[in-house]
């Protein structure tokens, strides 16, 4: 206990504010004694895929902690308000799933430190995906279309490894922020890897690891179809 209370202190910013002090929380949630931590790249690849409720939250924190010394407590979450269901991942050890609207598929997913899957494209076994689906523009969990055809996937694959790791570039902004698109890769596994793109109205680019920039390629594939 002793010590999950010094990581807080260690993901927390802290900023001071008058005599007010602000915390900026992860996005965590505590149940059976372990601290989940949200998953970014990784959307649930189907609702069959969700185990059984293992519990609810019992406490938000953010918005109603402001003692930079609190420690997290059984049933704890960060932004989740109490009541909100906690479901297990079957056969994924170390992940959970919170029903969320406003995630891809309908969960937003949560793992543990001890969980040692990764979840970076460069981890991907990229022979392994079976369905790539797009999402975005106008909104950003709008289906745009969804690719099944092997020769379109190896070629969307490609576009995506060609690109040119480009660490000072800077988007346009001129015309707004750059638009954002969500490429969902599947494979047989029960987790689907998500990851953005964005274009700047001239150029594609996105965030593997560091920004890298991509063909204009792409955008054959990203635009809805008709």
């Amino acid at each position: 206990m002793k010590k999950m209370g010094l990581f807080l202190l260690c993901i927390m910013l802290l900023v001071s504010c008058g005599s007010q002090t602000i915390i900026e929380w992860v996005d965590f949630i505590k149940i059976n004694g372990k601290q989940y931590d949200a998953v970014y790249t990784a959307v649930i690849s189907d609702s069959v895929n969700i185990g059984e409720k293992m519990g609810e939250v019992k406490f938000r924190v953010a918005g109603n902690v402001s003692n930079p010394g609190y420690r997290i407590k059984e049933g704890d979450a960060a932004f989740w308000e109490k009541g909100t269901e906690i479901y297990s991942v079957k056969d994924r050890e170390g992940l959970i799933a919170i029903p969320d609207e406003s995630e891809i598929n309908g969960y937003r997913i949560y793992k543990t430190d001890e969980n040692n899957l990764s979840y970076h494209y460069k981890d991907i076994n990229l022979e392994a995906i079976n369905k790539v689906e797009i999402y975005g523009g106008d909104y950003e969990t709008q289906l745009n279309h969804t690719i099944v055809n092997e020769q379109e996937i190896a070629e969307i694959v490609a576009i995506l490894n060609e690109g040119k790791t480009n660490a000072s570039f800077n988007p346009n902004t001129t015309n707004g922020d750059p638009t954002r698109f969500q490429i969902v890769l599947y494979s047989e596994e029960p987790l689907a890897n998500k990851f953005s793109l964005y274009n700047d109205g001239n150029v594609w680019f996105w965030y593997p690891w560091d920004t890298s920039i991509i063909s204009n390629e792409i955008e054959s594939y990203i635009r809805k179809k008709e």
